[in-house]
Protein backbone atom coordinates (compact mmCIF):
# COMPACT_ATOMS: atom_id res chain seq x y z
CA UNK A 1 0.00 0.00 0.00
CA UNK A 2 3.00 2.23 0.63
CA UNK A 3 4.08 2.80 -2.84
CA UNK A 4 0.55 4.66 -3.27
CA UNK A 5 0.33 6.29 0.01
CA UNK A 6 3.52 7.92 -1.18
CA UNK A 7 2.36 8.48 -5.34
CA UNK A 8 -0.76 10.35 -3.86
CA UNK A 9 1.40 12.37 -1.57
CA UNK A 10 3.43 13.38 -3.77
CA UNK A 11 0.39 14.40 -6.12
CA UNK A 12 -1.68 16.02 -4.32
CA UNK A 13 -0.52 17.11 -1.23
CA UNK A 14 0.29 20.86 -2.47
CA UNK A 15 -3.78 20.65 -3.09
CA UNK A 16 -4.22 19.57 0.89
CA UNK A 17 -4.23 16.18 0.56
CA UNK A 18 -2.64 14.81 3.96
CA UNK A 19 -1.78 11.47 4.42
CA UNK A 20 -1.12 9.76 7.88
CA UNK A 21 -0.39 6.05 8.38
CA UNK A 22 -1.67 4.71 11.23
CA UNK A 23 -0.16 1.29 12.59
CA UNK A 24 -1.84 -0.77 14.66
CA UNK A 25 0.65 -0.83 17.95
CA UNK A 26 -1.59 -3.82 19.33
CA UNK A 27 0.74 -6.01 16.33
CA UNK A 28 3.79 -3.44 15.52
CA UNK A 29 6.38 -2.66 17.80
CA UNK A 30 7.13 1.16 17.97
CA UNK A 31 10.60 0.12 17.10
CA UNK A 32 9.70 -1.65 14.27
CA UNK A 33 7.42 0.77 12.56
CA UNK A 34 10.38 3.30 13.37
CA UNK A 35 12.54 1.16 11.47
CA UNK A 36 10.27 0.70 8.64
CA UNK A 37 9.89 4.30 8.12
CA UNK A 38 13.22 5.36 8.17
CA UNK A 39 14.67 2.66 5.61
CA UNK A 40 11.57 2.84 3.35
CA UNK A 41 11.71 7.10 3.51
CA UNK A 42 8.19 7.48 3.84
CA UNK A 43 7.71 11.17 3.14
CA UNK A 44 4.19 11.84 5.76
CA UNK A 45 3.34 10.98 9.14
CA UNK A 46 3.27 7.21 10.60
CA UNK A 47 1.77 7.34 13.56
CA UNK A 48 2.19 4.21 16.01
CA UNK A 49 -1.45 3.43 18.00
CA UNK A 50 0.33 1.80 20.74
CA UNK A 51 -2.91 -0.01 22.22
CA UNK A 52 -4.79 -0.06 18.88
CA UNK A 53 -7.03 1.66 20.26
CA UNK A 54 -7.85 4.47 16.97
CA UNK A 55 -7.89 1.41 14.83
CA UNK A 56 -10.73 0.20 17.05
CA UNK A 57 -12.11 3.22 17.11
CA UNK A 58 -12.60 2.51 13.54
CA UNK A 59 -13.48 -1.00 13.45
CA UNK A 60 -10.57 -1.90 11.20
CA UNK A 61 -11.03 -5.44 10.83
CA UNK A 62 -8.59 -5.70 8.02
CA UNK A 63 -5.39 -4.57 6.44
CA UNK A 64 -4.74 -2.22 4.85
CA UNK A 65 -7.62 -0.59 5.72
CA UNK A 66 -8.69 3.25 4.26
CA UNK A 67 -10.31 5.80 5.01
CA UNK A 68 -11.01 9.55 3.02
CA UNK A 69 -12.01 12.63 5.47
CA UNK A 70 -12.76 16.17 4.22
CA UNK A 71 -11.88 19.52 5.76
CA UNK A 72 -13.64 18.49 8.60
CA UNK A 73 -12.74 15.19 9.58
CA UNK A 74 -16.23 13.60 7.71
CA UNK A 75 -15.09 10.25 6.65
CA UNK A 76 -16.12 10.18 2.88
CA UNK A 77 -14.87 7.20 2.04
CA UNK A 78 -13.48 3.94 3.78
CA UNK A 79 -12.83 0.73 2.57
CA UNK A 80 -10.12 -1.86 1.45
CA UNK A 81 -8.33 -0.37 -1.35
CA UNK A 82 -8.16 -3.40 -3.09
CA UNK A 83 -7.95 -1.09 -6.80
CA UNK A 84 -5.90 1.83 -5.79
CA UNK A 85 -6.83 3.38 -9.43
CA UNK A 86 -10.55 3.26 -8.34
CA UNK A 87 -9.23 5.25 -4.42
CA UNK A 88 -7.32 7.68 -6.91
CA UNK A 89 -10.24 8.94 -8.28
CA UNK A 90 -12.23 9.37 -5.09
CA UNK A 91 -8.69 11.36 -3.74
CA UNK A 92 -9.13 13.41 -7.41
CA UNK A 93 -12.92 14.05 -6.93
CA UNK A 94 -12.76 15.22 -2.83
CA UNK A 95 -9.10 17.57 -3.74
CA UNK A 96 -10.59 19.25 -6.70
CA UNK A 97 -13.92 19.57 -5.78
Amino acid sequence: MEPHLVRWHTKWSNQGLVIIEIDNGAIDSLDAVEKHVARAGIPFAVLHDAGGEVCDRFRVEAYPAAYLLDGTGRVIWEGHPLDPDAVERRIEAAVTG
